[in-house]
């Protein structure tokens, strides 16, 4: 993910996204891009993507809209470069097709404007949401917690004190109706242990308040620092 990493909300500059994609071209290595975080950008700041710099057909991009605009409109798509007959192939055997009147749905919105206006004002509440939620982390919290400073979408990558662990608060915190992702599931070595990640786009309410809050009081337990 080039951009709006999910979780840490990162961007590669745009660079560095030229870099990657000669250094991989150089070595006949492809590219997986998932730019389903790209439409959601902080307003004006939408970069082109590593496919841009692709010439040789090794970067298959993917992008949807189920995270800019309904999940379960469950619309996407693929710019596959070389490997568009493979893509194609896998596609017909996994799903057949995407339903016509979603897609037909979709390509109307981006044609008449209405998914640039939509996306104008989700960046304005997801921005307000993520502030908001920074705000309750840093008031609740106990001392040492970082949060991330996404450049866009509405996730956040908190960091515990270090010898917390992650996966007790969740453990934790599901019995109390409370769902975050504990750090270590974005690792394949197990990193990350004292991490989690914060989904913003919920509207913030009394209720969202009291489950920060419940996060903060279970982070400073005993059975999360004690490992």
């Amino acid at each position: 993910m080039t951009a709006n990493s999910n979780p840490s909300g990162a961007s590669m500059p745009l660079e560095h996204k030229r870099r990657l994609v000669e250094m991989l071209a150089e070595r006949g290595i492809p590219l997986v891009e998932d730019d389903e975080f790209g439409d959601l950008a902080e307003a004006g700041r939408r970069v082109p993507a590593a496919k841009a710099f692709d010439r040789q057909g090794l970067v298959s991009y993917c992008a949807s809209v189920s995270k800019s605009l309904a999940p379960g409109l469950r619309v996407g798509w693929c710019v596959p470069g070389r490997f568009q007959d493979e893509v194609m192939f896998m596609k017909s055997f996994s799903s057949v097709s995407t339903p016509a009147l979603c897609q037909m749905a979709v390509t109307e919105m981006m044609a008449d404007g209405s998914y640039d206006r939509h996306l104008r004002q989700v960046h304005i509440r997801y921005a307000a949401q993520v502030q908001r939620f920074s705000a309750a982390i840093a008031r609740h919290f106990p001392r040492g917690t970082t949060v991330s400073r996404p450049s866009g979408g509405y996730v956040l990558w908190v960091g515990l004190p270090e010898e917390s662990d992650a996966a007790v608060l969740y453990r934790l915190a599901l019995r109390e109706g409370v769902g975050i992702m504990p750090g270590h599931l974005f690792s394949a070595s197990g990193r990350y242990r004292n991490y989690l990640r914060l989904n913003c786009a919920v509207p913030w309410s009394e209720r969202v308040e009291h489950a920060v809050m419940t996060l903060g009081r279970l982070a400073a337990s005993a059975e999360v620092v004690s490992r």
